[in-house]
């Protein structure tokens, strides 16, 4: 199987970090619509990406391993996410784009470590 092209977790982590200090005012402040829209389009790609990286390479851990657990759970949690989309208003827009921040940096850390270790 053919290696997979280098993930570029600099790039991740400024989209994350980008959309996290956009939420930092949560809840008294929400962020404008189409910031969050911008971003949560964005974030789509890596989360996606990071994801798909992260179920090919559980398939060969052992099936009581812990670390396996922890991919399964985020990556479950992760399709959900992606399949119930932003919700209908302003605010239910930037809580999302923030947990799809946060999935981001999940994804990408357990990818760093785990599947692609340094």
């Amino acid at each position: 199987m053919p290696e997979s092209p280098p993930l570029d977790f600099d790039l991740f982590r400024q989209a994350w970090t980008e959309a996290l200090e956009l939420t930092n005012g949560l809840p008294a402040t929400v962020p404008e619509r189409a910031e969050v829209d911008r971003l949560t389009g964005y974030l789509r790609g890596p989360v996606e990406l990071l994801a798909a990286e992260l179920a090919a390479a559980t398939e060969g851990w052992a099936a009581d391993s812990s670390d396996r657990e922890t991919a399964r759970w985020l990556l479950i949690r992760t399709r959900k996410a992606l399949d119930e989309g932003q919700g209908p208003n302003h605010r239910t827009a930037a809580v999302y784009m923030e947990d799809l921040a946060l999935t981001c940096r999940a994804l990408a850390t357990l990818c760093h470590q785990l599947v692609r270790p340094p």
